[in-house]
């Protein structure tokens, strides 16, 4: 064989070497740039869940203390305790006392309630004894409590805020109480007429929080919460609560460089010991409401937070070295390649699978749409509530199905939050929106869209949850709040709302002022329950001669004003004159005898630019003309 003969051979090699090299090197970028993206996208998924069970840690504690702050807010301001304040006795303070025992009864998380003055003694206090029924404790064993620093706090809150206290265990007579009782303090002070008269507090038992926030989180995650000291409340056994016993301890003690890199960030996750910690800063309210920062998150048991990453990157240094070994195993290579590549697959399918469980579990409605805002999916909860089933909604456009206004009326696309969040690639959050079922039923929901545009398909998640017992819940305490507890009129504080918001409008309004004549008497002579009776009549009497939209409410203790829109001033006048001549001739019967009780009355019609102070002042002008003329007569302002 010639020279010549055996250089092709050679240079065939050598092609075939080349061509093998270059094709497996190509092979090995584009299997790199495979393995890349698919860790993006585990990566992009696991970020989606850490954010979400994020999301339900802060909803769990957000949802807690609303329920106590609307029963603070509802103790501070109630009507029977002003009138407790303003006319001290042992029967209101009886009632108080009651109030205060249905209150901790119906909320067994409430280890005390109490009405504290404003030197921090308590006037009135309800305690719970482990888990047995709520009890007033006995004057005698009421307490100073100014020198505890909830009450300091307390006294230095303006009218309407309140403050959440930090989370620490419950302390009595300076010892701290065993068995442990996480305790959180929710104080709001007490104003009548711009003075205080001391503040209502709360001991709200964590220990049914810190259970629900383990219980929103599926096995192996763990919560955590830690105060803004870095000291440990929850989540970590060996030294949750150990500050109470030890000042220097917790995570900013033994990792302080650590901890100022957790508060200079809003969210975040860190690496500690084999766990993988994801946290995120929260405190509880809005601007009235003061509240602690804490550190919220969970831990993932043995799990580092970049283990992700590693496992991708020893993955396809495995996978790199291996092409390397010789050309003739390019074939065998890129088959191995490519069954990885399916099995990364098929774990990305395992994961969606198992995010879809999870939230086939949960207590909230979620439903999946695409980036045209067409249903892909739904969970078991959101065909229970709706009454849609999946495969009947599935590529529907979603917000023409189910969106409305509360009065069930289509709802206009701009308004829509799911059309807000593909729009702008934003989450978007509304406490109160509205569903219609596949009944027609409106059903108030919290509604909640979380765009998902770092997928390539894009789309948004949507969850929500059945409102309809909390609307009804804030109604009733809406009423309760607005209503006099004795006549069931408008309050003093709801009438002079509605004026207020008359006088925004252009609506031409009047009111009537009226005072029963020798009120005073009759308590004097027949006792309060036969004035009480005789308030009730009264405002029975009147009720029954206005119209439906009409309002009427009780302004003092036997003072009483209407307003009335869309009349002029004789009508008001006519209308005045009814009520006084129904109310003359109207007898209460009290035992065997028969009362008459009048009334006098001004009556006075809005002027333009007219305050609401200016208003009242002409009305009761004339009202103590009406009195001074003999009372039982009718004064209209000139």
């Amino acid at each position: 064989m010639s020279p010549a003969t055996n250089k092709i051979p050679g240079k065939r090699t050598v092609l075939f070497w080349l061509a093998g090299l270059i094709t497996l090197s190509f092979l090995l970028i584009m299997t790199g740039i495979s393995l890349y993206q698919s860790w993006q996208k585990e990566e992009k998924l696991q970020h989606q869940q850490r954010s979400y069970y994020q999301g339900q840690l802060q909803d769990v504690l957000h949802r807690s203390l609303w329920m106590v702050e609307l029963d603070i807010s509802r103790l501070a301001t109630s009507p029977l305790l002003e009138r407790h304040l303003l006319q001290p006795n042992s029967s209101t303070q009886t009632l108080l006392q009651e109030v205060y025992l249905s209150l901790a009864d119906v909320r067994p998380v409430y280890d005390q309630i109490r009405l504290i003055d404003t030197e921090g003694n308590e006037q009135i206090r309800i305690n719970r004894a482990d888990d047995e029924a709520p009890y007033v404790l006995p004057a005698n064993a009421l307490q100073n409590k100014a020198h505890r620093y909830y009450v300091a706090e307390g006294m230095q809150l303006l009218e309407g805020n309140i403050y959440v206290s930090p989370l620490d265990l419950n302390i009595e007579h300076k010892q701290v109480e065993l068995p442990f009782k996480p305790m959180l303090r929710i104080v709001q002070p007490v104003y009548l007429h711009g003075k205080r008269y001391g503040q209502v507090v709360i001991n709200y038992r964590a220990e049914e929080l810190l259970k629900q926030l383990d219980n929103a989180l599926p096995q192996p995650l763990q919560s955590i919460l830690i105060n803004d000291r870095g000291q440990w409340l929850h989540g970590n056994e060996e030294q949750d609560w150990s500050f109470m016993f030890e000042a220097h301890s917790g995570l900013s003690q033994q990792r302080p460089a650590l901890w100022q890199q957790i508060k200079a960030q809003p969210t975040g996750q860190i690496t500690l010991g084999q766990d993988c910690l994801a946290y995120a800063w929260t405190h509880y309210g809005s601007e009235h409401v003061v509240s602690p920062r804490w550190l919220i998150g969970f831990r993932e048991i043995g799990s580092p937070c970049n283990g992700l990453e590693a496992q991708h990157q020893s993955r396809a240094a495995q996978l790199l070295g291996a092409g390397t070994l010789a050309g003739f195993m390019v074939l065998f290579g890129w088959h191995q390649l490519r069954s990885r590549r399916l099995r990364l697959y098929h774990r990305l399918l395992v994961n969606e699978q198992r995010l879809r469980l999870v939230t086939n579990e949960m207590g909230n409605g979620v439903i999946m749409v695409d980036a045209q805002g067409c249903a892909r999916w739904m969970n078991p909860e959101a065909e229970r509530l709706l009454g849609w089933k999946e495969s009947e909604v599935v590529g529907r456009y979603l917000h023409d199905i189910i969106h409305v206004t509360a009065e069930g009326e289509s709802l206009d696309r701009d308004e829509c939050l799911t059309h807000r969040a593909l729009r702008t690639g934003q989450r978007q959050h509304r406490e109160r929106d509205y569903l219609c079922t596949r009944e027609g039923t409106v059903m108030p929901v919290s509604f909640t869209v979380s765009p998902l545009h770092q997928l390539e398909s894009g789309g948004a998640v949507i969850t929500f949850n059945d409102d309809r017992e909390k609307a009804i819940t804030e109604n009733r305490l809406r009423q309760q709040a607005e209503t006099d507890e004795l006549t069931g009129s408008l309050n003093r504080r709801a009438i002079l709302r509605h004026v207020e918001q008359l006088i925004s409008t252009n609506v031409r309004f009047g009111v009537i002022m009226f005072d029963l004549d020798h009120f005073k008497q009759v308590n004097d002579n027949y006792g309060h329950g036969v004035g009480d009776k005789i308030l009730i009549e009264a405002t029975r009497t009147v009720q029954e001669l206005l119209r439906s939209h009409d309002n009427f409410g009780r302004i003092g203790g036997e003072e009483f004003l209407l307003v009335i829109d869309n009349l002029n001033a004789d009508d008001l006048c006519k209308l005045a004159e009814r009520i006084r001549s129904r109310l003359e001739c109207h007898r209460c019967e009290v035992g065997d005898q028969s009362l008459q009780v009048t009334a006098s009355f001004g009556v006075a019609m809005h002027r333009p630019s007219e305050t609401l102070g200016e208003l009242l002042a002409r009305a009761d002008e004339v009202l103590y003309q009406a009195k001074g003329r003999g009372r039982n007569v009718v004064v209209a302002v000139d």
